[in-house]
């Protein structure tokens, strides 16, 4: 079976912008294949190069201010970002990701990359989600479970 690493980024401290944090935490209490590593990337960059160059497939999970609803929820790939609006907003920590990323390609280390980014409503100082992302994370939770299913199959 091909190496699974499920990331989670976020700033815990900040309300929604922690949700990576609480999906994989959530998330390492399902059931899921042997082959899948969870980890809690926080705000770090480039020090997850090394751990990203060593999976086949990864899947990050991240608050995104794409300026919509509070809880929507997307599904892209790394390349994909280009193709939101102008007032598109990307968190330090994102930048750091993407340039990880960027840098596993030119060494070409980068594993397989699915990204899936929610909405946040508030990204305050708090160490809770607020009540439209604690609403969202099962359905956020059950796309990521069904990705892994289909990389699997």
């Amino acid at each position: 079976m091909q190496k699974i690493m499920v990331l989670g980024v976020g700033n815990i401290l900040r309300e929604d912008e922690g949700v990576g944090i609480h999906a994989t935490q959530a998330l390492s209490r399902r059931e899921l294949p042997p082959n899948v590593e969870i980890l809690e990337g926080g705000t770090a960059g480039i020090e997850l190069l090394h751990l990203i160059e060593e999976v086949d497939h990864l899947v990050v999970i991240d608050a995104m201010d794409a300026k919509a609803e509070p809880g929507a929820i997307f599904k892209f790939q790394p390349g994909d970002v280009s193709v939101f609006p102008d007032n598109f907003g990307m968190s330090f920590h994102q930048v750091g990701l993407l340039e990880v990323l960027n840098m596993a390609k030119i060494l070409d280390k980068l594993p397989e990359t699915m990204i899936f980014g929610i909405q946040p409503q508030s990204m305050d100082w708090g160490l809770e989600l607020t009540p439209a992302l604690e609403a969202k994370l099962p359905r956020l939770l059950d796309l990521v479970e069904d990705y892994i299913k289909e990389i699997n199959s």
